[in-house]
């Protein structure tokens, strides 16, 4: 397994001491001189390797075009309050300072306010700059202005308002010790390097986990000719070479191939563009194609006919594609922009305990896969929030109607840095566990 590591020569030092951790796994470094160059570096990134780290938000914010595109497997080195608080308490004790003197550059103010808060530091007078629209990848690219930054930093320092500059982009640490600026690079906290690249490797291993997926492929003339089914039988035949796959004699209508979804996912969308172009000019017809997923013959298979089923509803002039995952989720039609919709959940397990904890099947699905990449262990609602892209309120709202369910247990407390709150660590009851067994 190879895992493709994005970043400046600072953090690519940082974070190789830990390469030897993981000996199972090989890493490949790319390296950049400016956050922006990481979406040239994507590219070879995802060719050469299995699994994409970013350094941070910033690297990955102008990759992001290119990992969405080209379905790179890729994650970003968290930037949070753990970072703060051991920069801010470096560069106190170093220099003896006090942070109102401090001019701070970070991606979320927020992040700051919560280690103070926390902290119980109650400062009015604060330096600081965010670039929060960092985290907003969906929307038209910004350019991260290394100028501005440099700017804000230099001129509170020429003005005698902060004695040093403590900054997040690496870029400005470079620009700001050139101009002879005192100026600190926020710390790298081993934890979260080391966290980050065991979160890289379970998300590869679950990754290579659903590449060994049993794939089906429904395929079925929109005419239905049957004069034809012989001719279509042998082009499939020759296409199941290329996708290391075999078709069934068994069925004809709808013809059937069965093969791996880590084949399937080998190839590029235009391939599939291409194999669809040559059935159609061959037939002279539309086809409808269902691709089902599942962990046995008879999953992919019944997911397989539901994707055949739905490409009724969009099939208009040309061929139409459609997918059903292992989750039972619809994706189509593919090469068509990411459409994807949510089928009837039927497991009555997730379905009773939704009802009698009054939350959603979906909200549960998704805890349940959070805990089983996890490996099952102790987890806090901040690293649920992360994962479930939702509010830390709502983290917390999920943890305790589980809780409260006998579905989670509190076994713990952790202390993301030295003072202020703990944070409660619950672990999954056999009840939760079992959750989606037979």
């Amino acid at each position: 397994m190879i895992i493709g590591v994005i970043g400046s020569k600072y953090f690519l030092e940082s974070i190789s001491i830990h390469f030897p951790m993981f000996p199972e796994i090989q890493f490949i470094s790319f390296q950049y001189d400016m956050p922006e160059e990481s979406s040239l570096l994507i590219e070879n990134a995802g060719k050469q390797t299995d699994l994409v780290l970013f350094s941070g938000s910033i690297p990955f914010y102008y990759g992001y075009e290119k990992v969405k595109r080209n379905l790179i497997e890729a994650i970003y080195v968290p930037f949070d309050e753990l970072t703060v608080a051991l920069s801010l308490l470096s560069i106190s004790h170093r220099e003896q300072v006090t942070i109102n003197v401090i001019s701070i550059d970070l991606p979320d103010k927020k992040r700051l306010m919560n280690v103070l808060e926390e902290s119980e530091i109650v400062e009015e007078f604060l330096c600081v700059k965010d670039y929060p629209w960092i985290y907003k990848r969906e929307e038209s690219t910004q350019t991260l202005n290394i100028a501005e930054f440099v700017q804000f930093h230099s001129n509170l320092h020429k003005e005698g308002k902060t004695h040093i500059a403590l900054t997040s982009i690496h870029a400005v640490y470079q620009e700001l010790q050139r101009l002879s600026i005192p100026s600190r690079f926020m710390v790298q906290p081993k934890h979260t390097l080391v966290d980050s690249l065991t979160r890289a490797i379970s998300l590869l291993k679950l990754k290579k986990t659903e590449e060994s997926q049993i794939a089906v492929i429904s395929i079925q003339d929109y005419q239905q000719n049957a004069n034809e089914s012989e001719q279509l039988l042998s082009f499939l035949q020759k296409l199941s070479k290329r996708l290391q796959a075999r078709v069934s004699l068994e069925y004809c209508n709808p013809h059937l191939i069965y093969t791996t979804r880590g084949a399937l996912q080998a190839f590029e969308s235009g391939i599939y563009d291409e194999i669809i172009g040559q059935m159609e000019q061959e037939f002279q017809t539309l086809f409808q194609i269902g691709i089902g997923y599942g962990y046995t013959i008879q999953e992919a298979e019944k997911h397989s006919a539901q994707a055949l089923f739905f490409t009724n509803k969009f099939l208009k002039k040309k061929t139409v594609v459609c997918l059903v995952d292992e989750d039972q989720k619809l994706k189509g039609p593919l090469f068509e922009g990411n459409h994807q919709v949510e089928l009837k959940n039927e497991d009555e397990a997730i379905q009773k305990l939704a009802s009698e904890l009054k939350m959603s099947a979906k909200n549960i699905k998704m805890i349940h896969q959070f805990i089983s990449i996890n490996h099952f262990r102790a987890f806090s609602a901040a690293e649920l929030e992360e994962y479930m892209s939702c509010t830390r309120r709502s983290a917390e709202r999920f943890v305790k109607r589980l809780t409260e369910g006998g579905c989670l247990s509190k076994v713990g407390e952790e202390h993301p840095y030295g003072q202020g709150r703990p944070r409660n660590l619950y672990v999954p009851e056999e009840k939760f566990k079992k959750l989606t067994e037979n």
